[in-house]
């Protein structure tokens, strides 16, 4: 990422918690900028895959000062990045899938700090997709849902412990439910249907070129 993108990121040190109108908008334009100088690297023809991984960086370093503002490291709790954004991998519009990864003990307050966070989110711009779960939930969905069982095998600490994120790793590796076989009969009837969704076809006169057969999901 560029200087002048990083520079973006010098926040005065008494930044306030609370989500403020003012605050809102330095995140907003700073993300109009990050999203203008990513597209003048693809029109100079930098390599599509480095600004694929540029743009998840870019969205790293927000998310990051949002968390360190609202939640910091007083709560047992992780933000961590799920599915293709997990993978480093960002494609512009692309929703970002967030996994809030809970210890059992949970204060009080932090159903409003979360709250806080999510909000502010939204308010900057950011198109996410979110859960919030402890690990048993992981495990007990994991087990009844490929897809969840899938978005956990590409998974990336963004914020938090690094102990309760480990126990998430180790869950994907002792989660016996899905042998290698079983694993791959799932995920080629996930594509049938989801293939059977969008016509079985890949000519429609207006395919989804991601979920379409032969599209990016493919």
């Amino acid at each position: 990422m560029s200087e002048k993108l990083l520079s973006l990121w010098q926040l005065e040190a008494n930044t306030t918690p609370e989500p403020d109108t003012s605050e809102s908008k330095f995140y907003r334009d700073a993300l109009l900028e990050g999203q203008k100088y990513l597209q003048q690297q693809f029109e100079q023809q930098v390599d599509i895959v480095q600004l694929v991984h540029q743009r998840a960086a870019f969205v790293d370093q927000v998310l990051q000062q949002l968390w360190q503002q609202h939640l910091g490291e007083y709560f047992p709790i992780n933000l961590i990045a799920v599915g293709g954004y997990g993978r480093g991998e960002l494609h512009p519009y692309s929703d970002i899938d967030l996994l809030i990864l809970l210890d059992e003990s949970i204060s009080e307050h932090l159903p409003d700090c979360l709250s806080d966070f999510l909000t502010q989110l939204w308010d900057v711009g950011l198109e996410i997709g979110h859960s919030v779960r402890t690990i048993q939930e992981c495990r007990e969905l994991a087990e009844n849902d490929i897809t969840i069982a899938t978005n956990l095998l590409e998974t990336r600490l963004l914020c938090g412990q690094q102990s309760l994120f480990s126990a998430l790793q180790l869950l994907t590796i002792t989660n016996k439910t899905w042998d290698t076989k079983r694993f791959y009969l799932a995920k080629k009837q996930e594509q049938q249907q989801r293939h059977l969704k969008y016509n079985d076809t890949a000519n429609n006169l207006e395919p989804n070129i991601k979920e379409s057969p032969g599209g990016l999901r493919d």
